[in-house]
């Protein structure tokens, strides 16, 4: 009977200050034992791998994503298990992964894990099996590894479902302008919102207040006023 594997995959969603909603990816480590095309494609994909037999789920996400990335001390939230049979099956996939592990055609189930950061204050690094991690995009993203695409689409639709302002205010630096603050959620919520009604709707529910500091780096023009969260007690 053949064995079923558990593994864990984390997306990791970041705003940055180019105005776009990003979501952090490896690439992986070419084998050079493996055969040709691993020599002139890199595989991209959500930082993951399979949990220790001895592990339970929630540390192993935290192992998982610091050996691949560095990254360590986030908060990680379980969102969706994956169990199609098929999901490690393409030929591109099982290539990958006979030149890695002893079983390739093993069964894989996988836990989603979802978390948020603020960019700047996360430096990744590659380790272990990542050649290279890097923030792309979520309107740039690749044809990804196994049904990691999908991870995604399942990732930002759990997002939009529960995105409140504590989840924003964690995605965004400590100062921020208005247009930021629509844009994130214009990102996330994947929809055009008009600029008048949400300013209203934001500066009537409380939660955000003016400072006194300004964005003088930004477009020409007047210079746009920062806004902070209320403590997140208040909301």
């Amino acid at each position: 009977m053949s064995k079923i594997n558990v593994s864990v995959d984390c997306v990791i969603f970041g705003f940055d200050t180019d105005l776009s909603l990003k979501v952090l990816l490896i690439t992986k480590k070419e084998n050079p034992k493996s055969f040709s095309i691993f020599r002139t494609k890199k595989l991209t994909a959500l930082p993951g791998d399979l949990i220790k037999t001895n592990e339970e789920l929630n540390p192993a996400a935290t192992r998982i994503l610091k050996s691949l990335t560095s990254i360590d001390k986030i908060y990680l939230k379980q969102f969706a298990v994956f169990s199609d049979p098929m999901r490690v099956k393409h030929p591109k996939d099982q290539a990958w992964l006979k030149s890695f592990r002893k079983h390739p055609e093993e069964r894989v189930i996988t836990v989603g894990y979802i978390s948020l950061v603020d960019i700047q204050k996360f430096n990744p690094k590659a380790s272990y099996f990542a050649d290279e991690v890097l923030w792309t995009s979520i309107e740039e993203i690749p044809e990804l590894t196994f049904d990691h695409n999908q991870i995604i689409e399942e990732a930002l639709k759990f997002l939009r479902k529960e995105l409140n302002h504590k989840m924003s205010s964690i995605l965004l630096p400590k100062n921020f302008t208005m247009p930021q603050l629509q844009k994130l959620h214009e990102d996330i919520l994947d929809k055009k919102i008009d600029k008048r009604n949400f300013r209203k709707q934001i500066l009537r529910e409380g939660i955000v207040f003016k400072t006194t500091y300004v964005n003088k780096t930004g477009r020409k023009g007047k210079p746009a006023v920062f806004y902070q969260f209320c403590d997140e007690n208040e909301f």
